[in-house]
């Protein structure tokens, strides 16, 4: 992927026109010039960097690319770090048993400083400093999010194609991150750019692999994010974004993931627990998230 983030924006703008003409209606050259950035910052922080803490790959974005379980195109990144890299166990450890309510808080509000110290130090340092030596320093940037620490934008070298955009999908590359999320189970997956499944001959490496959340976790985390927004009171405010979340529980439901997941109930009561302990509320009846009352 590197060779193809080297050269110009015109030769990159003229590969993804010929990528849209063979993959069209599903593709426009916009959505895949966008794609290929997605792909190639997994890249770098998967094949090159291996960065550290651990970084787990999850969210719709990855079952649609790394699994191809879903058809829409997700084009933020969510990315979790792994608390135990970031040194939250034994007595740091928000799971431990046998510790009051408040000193769980405490140590889950540690975590989370700790996710954005370690992500404004190192992650975007280091980031800012491998993608420069692959494209330069000029015509894009790294920069964190102002109204989300734990976020990272990847304004992205642009070409004429960027005007091809969606409003509501801006030229940029959002890696969303944090360190509250579970990370089991996982496993490595292989994912390409739309390009390089139009024109695989053109890339010297057309894949990347990376470290994955099981899509079957994937599946109960949705559902178990709706069943806690079918309880929300009427005086808050509704989440952003709901639509996809039916969307995607809908697709994995027709896929064997879904079948598969349905069968595992182990795993549901592994993703309610973990729920209850790190996105504790007062309303999301997390405990009422069995078959049968599911929402």
């Amino acid at each position: 992927m590197d060779r193809i983030a080297k050269v110009s924006a015109t030769e990159r703008a003229d590969l993804f026109l010929q990528s849209a003409a063979i993959l069209r209606p599903e593709r426009s050259p916009a959505i895949i010039e966008k794609d290929f950035w997605v792909c190639w910052s997994l890249h770098r922080i998967y094949d090159v960097l291996q960065l550290r803490p651990q970084l787990i790959f999850k969210g719709g974005t990855s079952l649609s690319k790394a699994y191809g379980v879903i058809a829409r195109f997700s084009e933020d990144v969510d990315l979790s770090l792994s608390r135990r890299d970031l040194g939250f166990t034994d007595d740091r450890d928000p799971e431990e048993s046998g510790i009051s309510g408040k000193e769980r808080r405490r140590r889950i509000d540690a975590l989370v400083e700790a996710c954005k110290k370690v992500i404004r130090d190192r992650f975007v340092p280091e980031l800012r400093q491998d993608f420069a030596s692959v494209i330069g320093t000029k015509g894009w940037s790294v920069e964190l999010d102002e109204n989300d620490p734990q976020t990272v934008i990847f304004s992205y070298p642009r070409s004429r194609l960027s005007e091809g955009l969606p409003e509501a999908i801006p030229p940029v590359v959002r890696l969303e991150m944090g360190a509250r999320s579970d990370d089991w189970p996982a496993q490595e997956r292989t994912l390409r750019p739309y390009a390089a499944e139009a024109y695989p001959d053109v890339f010297e490496a057309p894949s990347c692999q990376v470290h994955a959340l099981d899509a079957r976790r994937t599946f109960w985390e949705k559902v178990t994010l709706l069943h806690a927004e079918y309880h929300r009171p009427a005086n808050k405010p509704v989440r952003n974004g709901l639509s996809r979340h039916y969307y995607d529980v809908y697709q994995l439901a027709l896929h064997n993931v879904g079948e598969e997941a349905l069968e595992d109930l182990g795993l549901l009561e592994r993703v309610v627990a973990h729920k209850q302990l790190f996105f504790s509320s007062a309303w999301a009846q997390y405990e009422t998230a069995v078959p049968g009352d599911i929402h």
